[in-house]
């Protein structure tokens, strides 16, 4: 039924400001790829990471305070990434706030952080299944 299609899913992301979020992402490795500045004012942004890509979009009334609240605390975002020790050491010494990398009770070693709106970042890495046959 879906042959020949390709999907890739672009989270948009309402922001309170887009000027701090866009250096916030910026130092965790993401590109800014498009920028839509109505009156020089930055409001709308698409941001790539190798294949992870994302949009930031002012929030200026769209939605009230209360509904942003909800969901920036709904939404967290996994980012499945080839080595999460290097990016957590890119981190630490681009003086963000990350926690140590810890291994879940499934195979993936993580680190958390969260973005200037609160929500919860976690890139991870798949750890080898040890078997103990």
């Amino acid at each position: 039924m879906n042959e020949g299609i390709s999907l890739v899913v672009v989270p948009l992301l309402w922001v309170e400001d887009m000027a701090t979020s866009m250096e916030f992402y910026g130092r965790l490795g993401f590109e800014t790829v498009d920028v839509w500045k109505p009156n020089d004012r930055p409001m709308w942004c698409s941001l790539k990471f190798g294949d992870a890509e994302l949009m930031l979009q002012q929030s200026e009334g769209e939605i009230g305070l209360a509904e942003q609240e909800s969901v920036t605390s709904e939404i967290e975002l996994y980012f499945v990434c080839s080595d999460v020790e290097l990016l957590y050491q890119s981190y630490v010494s681009n003086g963000l706030k990350v926690s140590k990398p810890r291994t879940a009770f499934y195979p993936m070693k993580q680190i958390f952080l969260q973005d200037p709106d609160g929500r919860t970042l976690c890139f991870e890495t798949p750890v080898p299944v040890q078997n103990n046959d």
